[in-house]
């Protein structure tokens, strides 16, 4: 196994560790399985804080975080966070693409707000992002942050096909530093994340007709 795998894979473990203890916390926050669940997750925090300091100095602070978000019950069961983003191109089959506060580009995207729809979410992300409308048309794919090789936060992200409908572009003065259409053969070198799956995944829907989403195999 090479470095990187190990470091996804003990990141997973990290990710599945805490997960389970502030579950386990928020149906059982008194006696002998709550303070099980709570030396669980002071080690968890203390391996999530070598994976990113390198010298675990923080894993108190983690610890305290992620003991704070724990509520009691149905409300405190730990689950992936969920993003969605948008695949959208132009008349001139260009792709939409943002430059987010670090510099890095990618297609709009943030996380789902609750009591709105997937589909809701993604056409609002691109309208606040760049000032334009879009209709989602059809599921591209929903994509595993680990999969992809992110050592961070677990994310399920719902990737959409959408009809550029109009607008002018308008980048967020907060989210957005701008806003640009590049060939699919030609985008930008810095883009954010480590895979690029979706860009295979965006020609074949724009460019050879896919229509069944992608998710990953059992």
């Amino acid at each position: 196994m090479s470095s990187a795998a190990l470091l996804l894979e003990l990141a997973r473990f990290v990710e599945r560790v805490s997960a389970i203890a502030r579950t386990g916390l928020a149906f059982q926050p008194s006696g002998y399985d709550a303070e099980r669940y709570e030396e669980l997750l002071h080690e968890a925090a203390r391996m999530r804080s070598v994976l990113e300091t390198a010298d675990g100095t923080d894993h108190e602070a983690i610890f305290q975080r992620w003991r704070a978000e724990v509520r009691p019950g149905y409300d405190g069961y730990v689950t992936a966070g969920v993003g969605c983003g948008a695949i959208a191109f132009n008349e001139r089959d260009e792709l939409l693409m943002i430059q987010r506060p670090s510099g890095r580009w990618w297609y709009p995207t943030g996380f789902c707000e609750v009591g709105v729809s997937p589909a809701e979410n993604v056409a609002r992300e691109v309208r606040e992002e760049t000032g334009l409308s879009v209709t989602p048309l059809r599921l591209l794919g929903v994509l595993d942050s680990l999969k992809l090789g992110s050592p961070f936060r677990h994310l399920y992200s719902m990737l959409f096909y959408c009809r550029l409908d109009g607008g002018a572009l308008r980048p967020h003065p907060l989210e957005t530093l701008d806003v640009r259409f590049f060939p699919l053969d030609r985008l930008p070198a810095d883009l954010h994340g480590a895979s690029r799956r979706w860009i295979d995944l965006a020609r074949q829907f724009h460019f050879e007709g896919r229509l069944e989403p992608y998710f990953d195999p059992l």
